[in-house]
């Protein structure tokens, strides 16, 4: 079986199954993941300008309260 990527053998624990698509080294898969621009199957490419500002401002009010010590509210910068 060869890499969807690179199209060289897999074996072994350096591969693993792209589900739906087929077998692949790790690092290219990782590889290919990351020029993708995606995170947990949300591929971030996709998002319009609006979304992604959304998604942004989520973000940064989730590490907000993460890091928050004591404080009841949230904020959002």
């Amino acid at each position: 079986m060869n890499c969807i990527f690179c199209d060289k053998p897999v074996f072994g624990s350096a591969g693993v199954t792209v589900p739906g698509v087929g077998p692949a080294h790790q690092h290219c898969f990782q590889a290919d993941q990351a020029l993708k621009r995606t995170f947990q199957s949300l591929d971030i490419t996709a998002l319009s300008d609006s979304e992604l500002t959304e998604l942004k401002d989520l973000v940064l009010a989730e590490e907000n309260a993460r890091n928050m010590q004591g404080d009841d509210d949230i904020e959002l910068f």
